[in-house]
């Protein structure tokens, strides 16, 4: 019954929320670029990720050229018919997932919404995990750059993970501070409060900026995310093998459990519901981006 009137309430309060936000959507141009920033990001993690080795999953061909019709509401949002899923999936010997998924408005226009990312260790290290979103904005939505490497033990020690690489975060830390979210720092993800680091970087683009003001934020973001992308995974390579698959199991589970917190209450999971078929929504989500399979 609960889950009942959560949904209807969701069903209800997302519509207006884009409804609400339609009159801004009119002043705002789709074509409002990126300066290729989105696509740049893109290549460089494939790029970095071949030079460890990484291999692409079987996942990948399932949503090659995948499109998603969108509802009526989502196609005032995006002012665009359907999206186009670029996800790519990999791994290597000390990742057991590193993904990528960006959602092109149109077909062949290089017009992208977001960069996403995400790169968890395999169950043999007590790593963080690496995630974060580029977005452009969107009506209800704010041009921003979040990134994080959440623990999910009290055994991970993010501040001695990164010993060797910390000043590529301080950097990165510096850069973003023109572009800081001073207010509501953190508000958007309150379910995940108990996983975050001292490195947590929120950064929005400045309302009403210049040409050139614009573009100066967003090769901020592509510095800041090749920044953290080095650290994370220099400091990665650096772990030496744990062999104790004793741990594994439990390594796993404490996977399943956070993006099972994700799976209920992030507002992104609850936009994918409403915009890929119901059959694909958690191919996509736990097998394609998370790597998980099923979480029970």
């Amino acid at each position: 019954m609960r889950k009942s009137v959560k949904l209807a309430i969701l069903l209800i309060s997302v519509p207006i929320i884009l409804l609400a936000g339609a009159a801004s959507w009119i002043a705002f141009s789709p074509g409002s670029t990126d300066y290729g920033v989105f696509l740049k990001m893109r290549e460089y993690q494939i790029g970095t990720l071949n030079m460890y080795g990484a291999e692409e999953k079987g996942i990948n061909r399932y949503f090659e050229n995948y499109k998603l019709d969108l509802p009526f509401l989502y196609k005032v949002m995006f002012k665009a018919d359907n999206l186009s899923l670029f996800l790519r999936s990999y791994r290597t010997e000390k990742i057991d997932t590193a993904s990528i998924n960006q959602l092109e408005i149109g077909n062949g226009t290089d017009d992208f919404f977001d960069f996403t990312f995400m790169i968890r260790p395999d169950y043999r290290y007590n790593a963080p995990l690496f995630h974060g979103d580029a977005l452009k904005a969107l009506p209800g939505v704010t041009s921003a750059l979040y990134m994080d490497f959440y623990s999910l033990n009290d055994g991970v020690d993010t501040e001695q993970f990164f010993s060797e690489s910390q000043d590529k975060i301080l950097r990165a830390i510096e850069l973003a501070q023109p572009y800081w979210k001073r207010e509501g720092f953190g508000e958007l993800t309150p379910h995940l409060d108990p996983y975050k680091s001292p490195y947590r970087l929120e950064m929005i683009e400045p309302e009403k900026g210049t040409e050139e003001e614009r573009k100066e934020y967003f090769d901020t973001v592509y510095s800041c995310f090749v920044l953290y992308s080095e650290a994370y995974l220099e400091s990665l390579e650096r772990m030496s093998g744990e062999e104790n698959l004793s741990e594994a199991p439990m390594r796993e589970r404490e996977v399943k459990d956070f993006v099972s917190i994700l799976y209920e209450k992030d507002m992104a999971v609850k936009m994918g519901k409403m915009i890929f078929p119901e059959e694909d929504f958690d191919r996509y989500f736990l097998d394609g981006f998370w790597g998980t399979g099923p979480l029970e």
